[in-house]
This record gives C-alpha cells, structure tokens and sequence, in this order.
C-alpha cells in the first residue's frame, strides 16, 4: 500500500465528489432533462466500481483512497437523499436511519484508526448494501413509482445490517 494522494483511482474519487453539484443544479433546473441526471449518476456508480477496481489492479490502493472512496459515496448519497426528502417521496425517518448508520460508521472508522494506525477495509456486505441503497435513491430521485417503495424495506434493512457488521470489529482489542 502506497500513501500517494495523486492516484488514478483517487482522481475518479475526486471527480464524483466534483460532479454532485452539477447533478443537484441538473436534478433542480426546469430547463434541464432528467435523463442528464441520470446520466451523471451513471457516471458516479461507474467511477465508484472502477476507483476500487483500478486501485487493486494497479497496486494503487492508498490511505487516502480508503478515504476518498467512502467520503465521495457517504456524499453522494447525502445529496441525493436530501434532494429525495425534499423534491420526491423518500421518508425523512428512512433517510435519517441512513445518516446516522453513515455518522456511527464514520465514527467506528475513526476510533478504528486511533487504535490501529490505518483505516480499515471496506467489506463485500457493505458493497452490497450501498447498492441496494443507491438503487433505492435512484428510483427516489426518478420518481419511478410505486418501485421505490417496494425496495425502500430491503434497502434499508440491508444498509443498517451492513453498518453494524462494519461496527462490530471496533470494539474488539487492536492486534500487536
């Protein structure tokens, strides 16, 4: 593992924080289709598989990446989610369950680091989680009905299981 910043997987990772506003201002503006929204979140779902794919594939997996990688997901799918509260359907209690599984993670990861020195490994649950999850967003954000709602259920159950399979290593004792 490197602790290079200037990466090609990190520069995707910072490229889909880079296009959230654009997606917001796309999402919002009357003159605009949808179909560009969806174009960027495309974009945001394809350079979140390949930043992690790259990464092990060009042995440049980074502290920094193992940084950028969450922030930019836990970002996107805040302002997505604040836009679904606001403009679409998505429970604001659902949305919260969500902000505060990401808020513990995030803290988990921080009390990970103090006792280990590095930050820990995302895992196979937690992947499919966020996809479950982005999916639910997306639907939201498209108002393709009555679907949202029948995934909205799984998306959620899975995304609260996924954070506390991430929580559970936290507490035990650091390795020497």
């Amino acid at each position: 593992m490197t602790d290079r910043f200037w990466t090609v997987p990190n520069i995707l990772s910072l490229s889909r924080l880079a296009v959230i506003p654009v997606w917001w201002w796309v999402m919002v503006s009357s003159a605009i289709s949808d179909w560009w929204g969806g174009v960027i979140i495309l974009y945001g779902i394809a350079s979140d598989v390949a930043d992690g794919y790259l990464a092990r594939r060009l042995n440049q997996v980074t502290q920094w990446g193992k940084l950028l990688d969450p922030l930019g997901d836990k970002v996107a799918s805040l302002a997505v989610g604040v836009f679904c509260v606001v403009h679409r359907d998505l429970p604001i209690w659902a949305f919260g369950i969500t902000v505060a599984r990401d808020v513990a993670i995030l803290f988990g990861g921080w009390l990970w680091y103090r006792s280990r020195g590095h930050l820990p490994s995302s895992i196979d649950i937690g992947r499919y989680a966020a996809l479950l999850w982005g999916i639910v967003l997306l639907f939201y954000a498209f108002a393709w009905q009555p679907y949202a709602e029948y995934i909205l259920w799984p998306g959620l159950l899975l995304y609260i299981f996924a954070g506390l399979a991430y929580l559970r290593p936290v507490h035990l004792k650091p390795r020497d």
